[in-house]
C-alpha cells in the first residue's frame, strides 16, 4: 500500500535546524535585501559577513512558530519527576521514559528550549531526544535550489546552443540505458562512440575515451556504482 512508502526518518532538533539554515542561506543570497529581515534588530548597524549564525537563530525561529502553531510534530521522551537540587544532569529532571511521546503546541509555547539541544523545560515537565519527521520538516521548508544561469541561446534559431557532442552524449544516454544504477562499463561505451560519426568524421579513440567519461557518475570511476555486465 502507499503508506508503506512513506518516510518515517526522525530527525533530532539539530538536524532540522541545519536544514532549515541552509535553505535560508540560499534564500538569502538570492536577494541581498532579505539579510535585513533576517538579522535580528540589535545587530542591524553591522551586518554579518557570516551567514551561518544569522540563519541558525532564523532557522529555531521558524521553527518554533511551527511547533506552537502544530504545523510541525515532535515526539519527546518525558519526565514530570524532578531531581535532587544537586543533581544537574538532564536540567534537573530523571526517570525520563523510554518512549517517546506527542509534545503538543501549548507545550511548546508554555516551555523553553533547553540548553541541550533536544529538550523542552516545563514547569511541570520536561522532554529529551526530542524528534521531528524529515518529511514534514522537507514539506514546511524544502530544498531552496541555487539559481541557475539561462542556457545560451542560438541566434540562428532561437534555441538552446547546442553542439553536435552534446546531442550524441544524449543518445548514448538513451541507447546505451545509462542511468544512476546502471553505469556500462566504459569500454564497451568508448566502443559505441568509436561506431558513430559526428558531421561525417569518425569519432577519434581519446575523445570516444573521454565521452564515455563523461556519461557516467564519477563513483563509477572508483568502482562505486553498479555496472551493467
Amino acid at each position: 500500500m502507499l503508506i508503506e512508502t512513506l518516510d518515517r526518518t526522525l530527525w533530532t532538533l539539530d538536524d532540522a535546524q541545519g536544514h532549515v539554515a541552509a535553505q535560508l542561506i540560499a534564500y538569502i543570497s538570492a536577494d541581498p535585501e532579505r539579510l535585513a529581515k533576517a538579522i535580528r534588530p540589535q545587530v542591524h548597524w553591522q551586518p554579518p559577513k557570516d551567514l551561518g549564525p544569522v540563519a541558525r537563530d532564523a532557522a529555531w525561529d521558524e521553527i518554533q512558530v511551527a511547533l506552537r502553531d502544530g504545523d510541525l510534530h515532535a515526539t519527546g521522551r518525558l519526565s514530570t519527576e524532578r531531581a535532587a537540587s544537586w543533581h544537574s544532569e538532564n536540567d534537573g529532571w530523571r526517570y525520563h521514559s523510554g518512549r517517546h511521546s506527542s509534545i503538543a503546541p501549548e507545550q511548546w509555547r508554555a516551555g523553553q528550549r533547553s540548553g541541550r539541544n533536544d529538550a523542552l523545560n516545563l514547569l511541570d515537565g520536561h522532554f529529551i531526544d526530542i524528534r521531528v519527521p524529515r518529511f514534514m520538516v522537507l514539506a514546511i521548508w524544502p530544498v531552496v535550489e541555487p539559481p541557475q544561469p539561462a542556457p545560451a541561446m542560438d541566434p540562428a534559431t532561437g534555441a538552446p546552443y547546442r553542439t553536435p557532442y552534446m546531442d550524441l552524449l544524449d543518445r548514448a544516454v538513451a541507447e546505451n540505458g545509462i542511468n544512476a544504477r546502471v553505469q556500462g562499463k566504459k569500454e564497451l561505451l568508448a566502443d559505441w562512440f568509436r561506431e558513430q560519426t559526428v558531421e561525417g568524421e569518425a569519432v577519434s579513440q581519446n575523445l570516444a575515451d573521454a565521452m564515455a567519461t563523461l556519461i557516467r557518475l564519477p563513483s563509477s570511476q572508483r568502482g562505486g556504482a553498479k555496472r551493467g555486465w
